[in-house]
C-alpha cells in the first residue's frame, strides 16, 4: 500500500508539472504580440548605406538602425509623442505634438500622382509615382519623389503619417532658429511643413527627399515580438528642445 501511494503521488506530481509547464508556456505565448516589421535601406550624403527596421503595433512604432545599439526611436500613437532614446548619455528626447497649418505658408507646392505602368505589383497592389515640386516652367524644382504601393498596409501608413506630423510640428516650432539661407522653398514644403499626405495614397517603397536622403523598402512581414520592445529604459533623464507645460513622462 505504501508503494502504491508513492506511485500515485509521483503520477500526480508529473501531471502537475506538465500542467504548470503548459500554463507557463501558454502565458509566454500569449504575451507575445503580432506586429509588422518593415526593413528599409537608407542612404544619405557621406554615409555608407545602412538598414533601418521599423516595428509597428496597434499603438507603437519603433525605429532602429540595424546593428546599432546607440539608441532607438519610439512613437506612442495614443499620446502622439516621440521618444528618441540615446544609450550614449542615458537621455531621452521627448517630442510632443504641436499644431501647425500650411494655409499661410507663402510657398505653394504641387503634387503629380500617376501610375507606374511598368512597375510590378507588390502583394497585388499597384505602384504609383508621387512627386512634390515647387515653381513652374523652367523654375520647376522637385522637392520629393516617391513610389507608393497604393493601399498596402493602410494602418501602418496612417501610423507613419501621424509620426511624420509630430516631427513636422516640432520643425515648424523651431523654424525661427534656422538660418534664412537654409529656408528654401523645398526645405519648407518637404522638411518643415510636411503633413505626410502621401501616406494617404499608400506605403512608400522608394523615397527621395530634398535633404538628399533616400530609402528603399527591402521587405515587410508580420512577426511576433515581446511587448517589452516598445518600452523605455528606466533611469534615463528626459528633456525637450521646445519649452512645454506638458509632462515629459507620458
Amino acid at each position: 500500500m505504501k508503494y502504491t501511494i508513492i506511485f500515485y503521488q509521483l503520477i500526480f506530481f508529473c501531471l502537475l508539472q506538465n500542467f504548470s509547464y503548459r500554463v507557463i508556456a501558454g502565458e509566454a505565448k500569449v504575451s507575445r504580440i503580432k506586429v509588422y516589421q518593415l526593413l528599409y535601406l537608407e542612404r544619405e550624403p557621406d554615409i555608407a548605406p545602412y538598414k533601418v527596421r521599423m516595428l509597428v503595433s496597434k499603438r507603437y512604432l519603433r525605429i532602429d538602425d540595424v546593428g546599432d545599439k546607440s539608441g532607438y526611436i519610439l512613437y506612442d500613437d495614443k499620446n502622439r509623442t516621440i521618444f528618441s532614446v540615446s544609450n550614449y548619455d542615458d537621455r531621452i528626447l521627448v517630442i510632443k505634438p504641436e499644431d501647425f497649418s500650411t494655409r499661410n505658408l507663402a510657398v505653394k507646392s504641387t503634387v503629380e500622382y500617376s501610375a507606374a505602368a511598368k512597375a510590378p505589383k507588390i502583394s497585388g497592389h499597384k505602384i504609383y509615382n508621387y512627386r512634390l515640386y515647387v515653381g513652374s516652367g523652367k523654375m520647376k524644382k522637385t522637392c520629393a519623389n516617391l513610389q507608393l504601393a497604393e493601399g498596402l498596409l493602410p494602418d501602418v501608413s496612417q501610423m507613419l503619417k501621424r509620426y511624420q506630423q509630430v516631427i513636422s510640428g516640432q520643425q515648424v516650432k523651431l523654424l525661427n532658429r534656422t538660418i534664412k539661407e537654409m529656408q528654401t522653398p523645398c526645405y519648407l514644403v518637404d522638411q518643415v511643413y510636411n503633413e505626410g499626405l502621401y501616406y494617404d495614397k499608400g506605403l512608400p517603397i522608394q523615397e527621395w527627399h530634398s535633404n538628399k536622403k533616400s530609402q528603399w523598402l527591402i521587405n515587410y512581414k508580420q512577426i511576433k515580438v515581446n511587448p517589452d520592445v516598445f518600452s523605455l529604459p528606466e533611469g534615463y533623464s528626459r528633456f525637450s528642445v521646445i519649452p512645454t507645460k506638458r509632462k515629459l513622462d507620458k
